[in-house]
């Protein structure tokens, strides 16, 4: 029978006593529904005999009647104690061994903890009710209804708010189920369980008040209750039985229990009539309540922990199968094979490579399937394998010809193709752990090997072409050179320059696919070293004039003009901070960035702008046209080499790809990053973002230094940007000269960089530093000097300065330099004559603010020195002249 789900229960009995849990399974709606109205009734009817009735007097416990009534009472609460001393021992240990997380994430075992925090609970209750009823600290009320009849009870009112409480946790513990799918508990027995805790209410009710109409009418509605609750539990009980390898169990438990309320209730009944004595039935109670909990929670226990086996056993059943059809239908290949090499595996995927199937492959060795070359090197991998050694990798071809000489019928028709496969080996164990085969699964490189073939040949090809066009290509520069030479027009001569430039960018281009033809030809996929970029003071206006003027007069490989009719080119860009980079390769890179906005806008305009960083760390420089746009699927495949947004053989446009991918990699290498933003029928805009000072990896430094020397060919456009922003060294005021003592080449040229107003210095280590202050003719305006330089430290070289030579705060300033000052740091240097202390990295303005401040101080040194030797010279020639007014003093 399949459980229905009743969405709730009377909005009454919610109110009064809600359940803790929603979504509760009902076998029998019509009981559920009796059962909460059963549970009213009774509220209600203990409401008003609380109201309408009095009860009957109280008196001391009966130990003065029977003295072994403190026996029994001790017994009970000791056995109670042991309980608790059990389930609380339980948790404790699930605590400390790690098992609550586990439980608690597990839906099955979050039962039995659950289990266990109830049981918990209801023995805690049961050893503290019968401590206070063996140490004589309660009272009990004379069962009125039983003195009516001429009998005699004793009504222990702890006893009732014991079994009020216990009897609904032990019956909804006996009715939970598995855990919802959103993790909360079931339960199919909540309306009987509240039901049979709510009739004890009103059962001891009946034995204590003074009224004999309401006395029989709480006790028969008590009874009635109990019908009703057990109706419910009892077709649960017939319900569960089939369900699982613990439904026996845990149908027998529940059985015993009502079984046991009904003994309950009948020897309830005894002594008002006076069949048996009160104090035989308080020690059938104190008896029965304690050996009723302890068995219920070992038959709790055990039925839980069946439950849970149960479900082990099946999930491992289950994971089982689903692990047997994964390896059947996986998508690699999987053989295995026994002890003695024979196949006992093999998966579909082994079938399609071989065509041969599993039944026919199943008892055939394993050599057998392998090329002769890799036979021994697979048995020797299967018996490291099957010795539990480290086994690695195999590399075989799977080449099934052999079989043909052991008679299999499909042999003639098996492929000749052979498979490439890289094999590792998994040993499988029995259930008592010992190795009984090995499962080898595979890696198919077959259309990968042929795929790698194919793309070295074709960067092979690449490379063997472009190593041909290079060649011609130095004649054509190398004429360029002598006719720009000779050439005296200067119209002509323009031409010619930027004919030698085409040429120089074509040969760069043909350097890139080498450069990558290289790269994509290594062994292990790693790039090969590119092409260390020189460092050049770059002016990013003019290399943009220049493009935008190249673009303008250039033309495409049909002869017809790169910027299309109905296409304005426009540079917005006015002036750019002078930045680091190599001036060929931005020229390249909005070369490429500017010709691909002219390819594909065939009206409107291109437009270059730039924008600066105010705080002078980065400029951006965009190129935005009014063309076709570019797809959003397309945007970051655009960057791939040889790729292109439309890759059909009948696009309408010329290019291999390249263009956007080496701009990319080159704006990369400056440190910069280059975006795209397109919308289509809108247009695209790139932008390039490149630092102030160039960034560069940490295993490049050595060719960067040797990349910084003076350049002897640098391009014309290099040469005349040097010309001009390059501040003289000469004329009628001196520069002013910074000394800079760090040890790090690359700081040094920072240095040089964000001071290139100044005259620099450079010292490398304390040493360095002191010999120059010792040996120059013109002390340094300001000194750079870091903290951390090998030997003397930078604190020591501040001290000798202003002590041994005796050189001053104003004379000399002295900038001091940390990557991570501190307040000691701090004072350290002040202490040791540092004018400042400076944190790293350095950034532009500040540096340069802090070096203006210096000199003025220098200045206002120089200003003070010079008005005292004019104020010394004009007072010793105010003497000469008294003197010379006055006479010698000598023969008066």
């Amino acid at each position: 029978m399949v459980p229905k789900v009743e969405p709730g229960v009377l909005s009454m009995l919610w109110a009064v006593l809600p359940q803790h849990v929603p979504g509760d399974v009902v076998l029998t709606p019509i009981a559920s529904k009796l059962n909460n109205w059963c549970s009213v009734v009774c509220i209600i009817m203990a409401i008003a005999a609380h109201f309408c009735c009095d009860y009957h007097e109280t008196r001391l416990a009966v130990i003065d009647e029977d003295p072994t009534m403190p026996l029994f009472l001790c017994f009970s609460a000791t056995m109670a104690f042991y309980g608790l001393v059990f389930e609380t021992g339980l948790g404790i240990c699930i605590r400390i061994m790690g098992l609550q997380a586990c439980d608690e994430e597990d839906l099955t075992l979050r039962r039995r903890l659950r289990l266990n925090r109830k049981m918990v609970i209801e023995f805690s209750l049961l050893s503290t009710m019968y401590t206070l009823m063996a140490c004589d600290m309660q009272v009990v009320h004379k069962g009125w209804i039983a003195e009516y009849y001429g009998g005699h009870q004793i009504v222990y009112s702890f006893r009732y708010i014991e079994w009020v409480c216990f009897a609904p946790i032990v019956l909804s513990i006996s009715g939970s189920l598995d855990h919802a799918p959103d993790g909360s508990p079931r339960n199919g027995l909540m309306p009987s369980s509240l039901l049979t805790g709510i009739y004890c209410i009103i059962s001891w009710q009946a034995l204590v008040v003074t009224n004999f109409y309401w006395s029989w009418a709480l006790i028969i509605w008590a009874f009635v209750s109990f019908f009703v609750a057990s109706y419910e539990q009892f077709y649960f009980a017939l319900w569960v039985k089939d369900q699982g390898a613990s439904g026996p169990v845990r149908a027998a438990m529940l059985t015993y229990l009502v079984v046991m309320l009904g003994i309950y209730g009948v020897v309830y009944l005894l002594p008002i009539q006076g069949w048996i004595s009160a104090t035989l039935e308080n020690k059938f109670y104190c008896l029965g309540d304690v050996s009723f909990k302890i068995g219920t929670s070992v038959m709790l226990l055990a039925t839980n922990d069946l439950a849970i086996g149960t479900e082990m056993r099946r999930r491992a059943e289950a994971a089982a199968d689903d692990l047997q059809r994964l390896i059947r239908t996986a998508s690699v290949p999987i053989l295995g094979v026994d002890t003695a090499g024979h196949i006992n595996q093999w998966n579909m995927k082994t079938e399609d490579l071989t065509g041969l199937s599993g039944a026919e492959a199943m008892g055939l060795p394993l050599d057998k399937m392998l090329g002769e070359s890799s036979q021994a090197a697979a048995k020797a991998f299967v018996r490291s394998a099957l010795a539990g050694d480290e086994t690695g990798t195999l590399e075989t071809s799977l080449y099934p010809k052999g079989v043909q000489e052991l008679g299999v019928a499909s042999a003639n028709e098996l492929r000749t193709n052979k498979a490439m496969l890289v094999l590792s080996a998994v040993p499988r164990k029995d259930k008592r752990g010992d190795i009984k085969g090995v499962s080898l699964v595979g890696c198919d490189l077959t259309e990968v090997a042929a795929y790698r073939e194919a793309e070295q040949r074709k960067m092979r090809f690449m490379a063997v072409v472009s190593h041909e066009l290079r060649s011609p290509l130095y004649g054509i520069i190398g004429l360029m050179d002598q006719l720009c030479d000779t050439e005296e027009q200067e119209g002509t001569l323009r031409f010619l320059n930027m004919v030698r430039t085409c040429a120089n960018r074509l040969l760069d281009l043909v350097m890139n696919i080498m450069e990558m033809a290289t790269m994509a030809c290594t062994h292990d996929g790693s790039p090969a070293p590119t092409k260390s970029l020189s460092h050049d003071r770059v002016d990013l206006s003019r290399i943009l004039e220049e493009v935008a003027l190249l673009v303008k007069c250039s033309s495409d490989k049909g002869g017809r003009p790169l910027v299309k009719t109905g296409v304005q080119l426009v540079n917005e860009v006015n002036s750019l901070p002078i930045i680091e980079a190599d001036t060929h390769k931005c020229t390249q890179v909005f070369f490429n960035l500017v010709t691909n906005a002219c390819k594909f806008t065939t009206e409107g305009r291109i437009t270059l702008t730039g924008v600066a960083d105010p705080e002078k760390q980065w400029v951006e420089v965009s190129v935005t046209d009014t063309g076709k746009g570019i797809h959003r699927g397309s945007l970051e495949r655009i960057f791939q080499p040889f790729e292109q947004e439309d890759n059909s053989a009948i696009r309408g446009h010329q290019g291999i790809g390249l263009g956007l991918s080496i701009a990319n990699e080159l704006v990369r290498a400056h440190g910069g990053s280059i975006k795209v933003e397109s919308e289509i029928d809108v247009g695209t805009s790139f932008s390039v973002r490149l630092p102030i000072v160039m960034l560069e990896p940490a295993n490049d430094k050595a060719q960067a230094k040797a990349s910084r020397e003076p350049n002897t060919e640098a391009s014309p456009q290099s040469a005349s940007v040097d010309a001009e922003d390059k501040p003289s060294a000469r004329g009628a005021d001196r520069r002013p000269v910074i000394l800079s003592v760090d040890n790090d080449e690359e700081n040094q040229q920072v240095v040089k960089i964000i001071l290139s107003e100044y005259e620099v210095h450079t010292a490398m280590d304390g040493t360095e530093a002191l010999e120059f202050l010792e040996k120059c003719e013109t002390l340094p305006d300001t000194m750079l000097l870091d903290v951390a330089i090998p030997g003397t430290s930078g604190y020591e070289v501040c001290k000798d300065v202003r002590g041994r030579l005796n050189i001053g705060l104003a004379e000399m300033p002295i900038l001091m330099m940390s990557a991570s000052p501190t307040n000691s740091s701090i004072i350290e240097a002040y202490d040791n004559g540092a004018n400042s202390l400076i944190s790293k990295p350095l950034r532009k303005r500040l540096l340069n603010a802090q070096v203006r401040a210096a000199l003025r101080l220098k200045a206002d040194y120089v200003a003070g020195a010079r008005q005292k030797q004019a104020d010394t010279v004009e007072e010793g020639a105010l003497r000469r002249r008294r003197f010379s007014v006055r006479g010698p003093a000598i023969g008066r």
